[in-house]
């Protein structure tokens, strides 16, 4: 699996997770009214969303780095855009 792919991949994860916890956490809906097990288990299960969102953000940062490499492992794609070759990715 290429870097590239691999973003694209924790985009996705990151977004799902996002829209769970903000569906979760809204008040108007009817799990959230009250202080029954119910909404306490609601409010359990979002926070769980909450921290992947973190978890995953945190994998997204440590792969997603500034070249430092020297030009030589660098090349242009046709589009003209800079390419890591060592990294495999888009600078």
């Amino acid at each position: 699996m290429t870097i590239k792919k691999a973003l694209k991949l924790l985009d996705f994860l990151i977004e799902y997770e996002t829209r769970m916890y903000t569906r979760m956490i809204d008040p108007t809906k009817s799990w959230n009214i009250g202080d029954d097990s119910f909404s306490k288990l609601t409010k359990t299960l979002s926070n769980c969303h909450k921290d992947n969102i973190r978890i995953l953000n945190i994998i997204k940062k440590e792969l997603v780095q500034n070249c430092k490499y020297p030009k030589k492992i660098r090349d242009k794609t046709p589009d003209g855009k800079w390419y890591c070759m060592n990294y495999n990715l888009d600078l």
